[in-house]
């Protein structure tokens, strides 16, 4: 196990540092993709609540469950100042700082999912069993279209 986050941790400063010439060399870049990807981004997840909402066929004592739920999970819009790591910081930090800002980062995230964890937990417990299989029907295709198959994870670590 420990093996394994180590390996992942070296990959990472390999891409990181590997990415950072690339990055550092893009001086006036003005994220005119990010926020248009943003911007599809939060409308997927629009359409992906609505559908899912739809399918669950929710009672009127579970919309307020809903409502809290969907507030929770909503992805956060990041301003320009918000993007982490910024160019220019990569350009004047050393290798530890570079680590230490992706730890940080890292633990942003994880916070982050942890939250999400909770919110799910909290609304799945407000569903009957038929709409749990429905939820986690919908979860598992999100998973899959996104790139995270555990099928294909599992697969992965038993090479």
């Amino acid at each position: 196990m420990n093996n394994r986050i180590i390996q992942s941790l070296f990959i990472a400063i390999g891409l990181t540092l590997a990415s950072a010439a690339a990055l550092a060399s893009k001086e006036n870049c003005d994220h005119a993709w990010s926020a248009e990807h943003e911007h599809d981004g939060a409308v997927r997840f629009d359409k992906h609540m609505a559908k899912l909402h739809d399918d669950l066929k929710l009672t009127a004592t579970q919309e307020a469950a809903w409502t809290e739920f969907s507030n929770k999970i909503k992805p956060v819009k990041m301003d320009k100042a918000g993007m982490e790591p910024r160019h220019q910081d990569w350009k004047n930090m050393n290798t530890p700082d570079r680590l230490d800002k992706m730890l940080d980062s890292m633990k942003s995230r994880e916070t982050k999912m942890s939250e999400h964890a909770t919110a799910v937990r909290t609304f799945y417990a407000t569903l009957t069993p038929d709409q749990q299989k429905i939820f986690d029907h919908r979860f598992e295709e999100f998973q899959h279209r996104h790139g995270h198959d555990q099928r294909l994870h599992d697969k992965n670590n038993a090479l």
